[in-house]
């Protein structure tokens, strides 16, 4: 890193002020003031963003696990409708457990995965 120049001792014969008479400037001090509000609201947005998109993460890693519950669960009953099918039971048996198996109450519908406005398909 190269060394520092001292600006304590600038020239004041070709015009320049020194550090001190910059900083005392009206016009020098309300540029700096702006500067510093414009950084602050630009750490402000950042760390919002970053806080939003922290909750929309948790949010879409939350609705994988409901919806990998969901499938198990789908499969499980395929494997049960599946097995009534190779068994042989009579018809009867049969319709009574398919009948079952699709009406049993469920927390959310199929439907409501169709029309969901996050689904990528």
């Amino acid at each position: 890193m190269p060394a520092r120049r001292s600006t304590a001792k600038a020239s004041t014969s070709t015009g320049n002020a020194t550090a001190n008479e910059q900083m005392q400037d009206p016009a020098y001090k309300l540029k700096r003031k702006k500067n510093n509000e414009a950084v602050q609201r630009t750490r402000e947005k950042t760390k919002k963003t970053a806080e939003e998109r922290k909750g929309r993460i948790n949010a879409l890693k939350k609705e994988n696990i409901e919806l990998v519950t969901k499938i198990e669960a789908e499969k499980e009953k395929i494997n049960i409708l599946r097995n009534v099918i190779m068994q042989g039971k009579n018809k009867e048996e049969q319709h009574q457990l398919i009948n079952e198996i699709l009406n049993s109450p469920e927390e959310d519908n199929d439907d409501d995965l169709a029309t969901s406005p996050n689904r990528n398909d």
